[in-house]
């Protein structure tokens, strides 16, 4: 799926966007009624794309839907071709607008999604007492 062509700041939902998964596992994945569910195989399985598509089932439509994406490192978010730029491929077309210093999308009903990092076994605690809806692992 190509690049929104609007840039994120004009970013407008479209009324006539249809995203969906890939046959297959993808579609198992973000069919899966589970409250854990891990989607595990090769590079180019559609498991990031898998990832970024789960939380938009929900970010459009409840109110303060919050969702964080962890990846080992901040790189391994922004490279080029990472979890970052796959965002973009998506979150803009469904009234995304992006938070760049902060790693975010946002949307109108006060959903967010975050990108953040792991790095350290300290890290961890940064996260005590946030309110997470949707907690996202990527690897």
């Amino acid at each position: 799926m190509g690049r929104a062509g609007r840039s994120a700041r004009n970013a407008m939902p479209s009324s006539t966007a249809t995203i969906s998964a890939q046959p297959g596992r993808q579609t198992d994945f973000l069919r899966s009624p589970a409250d854990i569910c891990i989607y595990s195989g090769a590079a180019g399985g559609g498991k990031t794309v898998g990832l970024i598509l789960e939380p938009l089932r929900h970010v459009c439509r409840v109110a303060n839907f919050t969702a964080v994406f962890f990846r080992r490192t901040t790189p391994q978010i922004t490279n080029p071709g990472g979890l970052w730029d796959e965002s973009q491929n998506f979150y803009p077309r469904l009234g995304g607008i992006t938070h760049l210093g902060m790693r975010e999308w946002r949307w109108p009903r006060a959903g967010k999604i975050k990108f953040a990092h792991l790095q350290f076994d300290s890290t961890v605690y940064d996260w005590q007492g946030a309110q997470i809806t949707l907690i996202c692992f990527d690897g």
